[in-house]
């Protein structure tokens, strides 16, 4: 286990007092579903609700409005939209829109593609800028003030929509590397980081509010989130199938990523393997063939939280040391069977976990 890092110097923000815990699911959930899902978090006291945004899965916008008008205080959020297959005007109606059903709970992040550029054959222009523009257009439409938006590549004139609920609804910029993290989190209600392994986890933080203050905005009230993968079942076998199955998208397997607890050499064997890791993950059988298990372990044990519920007590530092590390939102990734996931974390993990702030 890594040593928690120690708490930031006096003066800078830090809520390693104070740490929300939220859920984020995949897409393939009935909006009857997530009613119960919902409900779920709500009794357990989670604090937000993602669902993720994929190519060919329902719209998570619309998914949401049931669990909306069935819950009172958990948050609801849509997670990743990117400025390439929704134009950052639609966005900002649909955040309203979801702001209204919800009583004021909706909140976005928005992001630079994912899967969406390769499945409808999209080269980017200018990236970095365009999610900057989309954060910045959409935070300041869902303000409540007219807005008339002159970006490079995005442009509205005289936005003023008439509905919503009280309180502008949040917008994060999904954001890792340090390039995306400077241009788009100032312009945000916080940052979703994504799999951000506790050896990188200090280091991309201070980057986070040294791009605030570059800006000049201030950290009081800014929102750091972690999407973190849950691998916990009673079956471990099945934990560690599900958890080897997913790999692949554990920050995509990227070098940066790896090289802050793997060898160069063994770094370069998973970069020459990475077909081992999709077939894994397509065929969902979780057998990495021709990568030795002391990388996947590893792998396992610094991207993901893996285990039986038997364990979580005594993984419960490493949760500690994101939030030592600046971290007030841990997000935790569900796979199959999240009703489970959702009971288990709020039976073991929440309690034990610093108590955080208000929605």
């Amino acid at each position: 286990m890594d040593a928690i890092p120690p708490a930031p110097p006096a003066g800078e923000r830090h809520r390693g007092e104070a740490m929300r815990v939220d859920v984020l699911l995949e897409p393939d959930q009935t909006p009857d579903q997530l009613v119960g899902l919902a409900r779920l978090c709500e009794q357990y006291g989670i604090h937000a609700l993602w669902l993720q945004n994929y190519v060919a899965c329902r719209d998570p916008f619309m998914c949401l409005v049931p669990a909306a008008q069935a819950t009172r205080s958990v948050g609801l959020g849509v997670c990743v939209i990117s400025p390439w297959e929704m134009h950052p005007v639609k966005m900002a109606n649909a955040l309203l829109t979801l702001q209204e059903y919800s009583g004021g709970r909706a909140r976005l992040v928005i992001g630079g593609g994912g899967e969406w550029l390769a499945r409808l054959a999209i080269t980017p222009v200018k990236r970095v800028r365009a999610v900057r523009e989309a954060v910045e257009l959409v935070r300041r439409g869902v303000s409540g003030q007219p807005l008339t938006y002159q970006g490079e590549l995005y442009k509205v004139y005289g936005y003023r929509p008439q509905f919503g609920a009280g309180e502008p609804p949040l917008v994060y910029a999904g954001a890792n590397q340090p390039q995306m993290l400077h241009a788009t989190a100032p312009a945000a209600d916080g940052v979703m980081y994504s799999d951000m392994p506790r050896g990188r986890i200090a280091e991309t933080v201070r980057q986070t509010r040294g791009a605030l203050a570059d800006k000049g905005r201030s950290a009081d009230g800014y929102r750091v989130s972690n999407i973190w993968a849950w691998h916990v079942k009673s079956d471990r076998e099945a934990a560690l199938r599900e958890a080897r199955r997913e790999l692949l998208l554990r920050g995509l397997l990227e070098r940066w990523y790896l090289e802050t607890f793997l060898s160069p050499e063994d770094c370069d064997l998973v970069e020459r393997n990475k077909t081992a890791f999709f077939k894994a993950y397509r065929d969902r059988s979780g057998v990495i063939a021709g990568v030795p298990e002391h990388i996947v372990d590893a792998c396992l044990e610094h991207l993901t939280l893996t285990g039986t519920p038997d364990q979580l007590e005594a993984r419960i530092p490493e949760l500690l040391a994101f939030a030592a590390a600046g971290v007030d939102e841990l997000c935790f990734r569900l796979h199959d069977d999240p009703a489970e996931a959702i009971r288990l974390i709020g039976e073991h993990v929440v309690p034990r976990l610093p108590k955080g702030g208000a929605a």
